[in-house]
């Protein structure tokens, strides 16, 4: 028996047109291979398919519409006017006058704001400088002590209203020597001074007066004049006019201004201390001393 070799099978193309019409299928073929991963890839397929679902449920939409998706709202404010804000009325339509703005109210005060008579340069006391001395500090005349140095601060607080600047000599009753208070006086420059006391004589005894050296008479007669006026106190007998002439003053001399000293009553007169610790009465006071001094650092024509 002749035995039967298997032979390869080659594949031939000897026509030339067949092996072009095969190359052309082979090209034909990737073109189709590498377009649709292309639309796959760039979402055209998705697109198509979405399009055709729009013309089933009846949507006119296209896929250009649908590529122009609206851009988000944003919190943004648009700065262009929409069309309807800026209508345009019509012909004949009057236009609407702008109205007036309401007149703008005057700013209320701060309720906490306070008034500094010390920086009002129309203050009646402004630009003094006011020395006061509660004089008889210590044991000695403790009580009376104690209301001298009370009433002048009274005193001092009431000439700072009036726009006056106040150095007292002391702040406690301790007594000071002559020396120390009238350097005190003439350090802060003063315009002029008063010292503070009050009598300790009979109980039987009343009356106000001034002691002053013969050049300050005439600013002692201003001072007492105005006090015995306004609260009532007479001027103590055996003094011309209320003014107790005396020789020298250690603190007046020293002290680099007018200076007199204020008897303003009778400690030991118990009618006359009642008036001088009450409030009522050392308003009067306070008053009276004030219009003094005032003509005496302004004396009119």
């Amino acid at each position: 028996m002749k035995r039967i070799k298997n032979r390869k099978k080659h594949f031939r193309i000897t026509n030339p047109l067949g092996f072009s019409l095969f190359c052309a299928m082979i090209i034909l073929v990737a073109g189709l291979v590498v377009g649709t991963v292309f639309l796959v890839k760039g979402g055209y397929v998705r697109e198509m398919l979405n399009c055709a679902k729009s013309e089933l449920n009846g949507e006119r939409s296209t896929p250009t519409q649908e590529a122009e998706a609206t851009p988000e709202a944003t919190d943004e404010p648009s700065l262009t006017p929409t069309e309807s804000a800026e209508e345009t009325p019509d012909i004949g339509t009057p236009v609407p006058e702008t109205p007036t703005p309401p007149p703008l109210e005057p700013e209320t005060p701060d309720p906490e704001a306070t008034y500094d008579p010390s920086k009002d340069p129309n203050a009646p006391l402004a630009g003094f400088t006011i020395g006061l001395d509660p004089m008889r500090g210590g044991s000695k005349y403790k009580s009376e002590g104690e209301f001298d140095l009370a009433f002048c601060k009274e005193l001092g607080a009431y000439l700072e209203s009036k726009g006056a600047t106040v150095v007292i000599t002391r702040n406690s009753n301790n007594d000071l020597g002559t020396s120390k208070r009238a350097k005190i006086i003439k350090n802060a420059d003063c315009d002029v001074a008063l010292r503070i006391l009050c009598n300790h004589i009979s109980a039987n005894s009343s009356g106000c007066y001034v002691q002053a050296t013969k050049k300050n008479t005439g600013y002692g007669q201003i001072l007492i004049d105005s006090y015995s006026e306004a609260t009532g106190i007479k001027k103590q007998s055996g003094k011309k006019n209320g003014v107790d002439k005396i020789s020298t003053d250690k603190v007046g001399s020293a002290c680099g201004c007018p200076c007199v000293r204020l008897v303003l009553g009778n400690w030991n007169n118990k009618k006359e201390r009642a008036k001088l610790q009450d409030e009522a009465f050392r308003q009067k006071m306070l008053e009276s001393i004030y219009e003094g001094l005032l003509k005496q650092l302004k004396p009119q024509g």
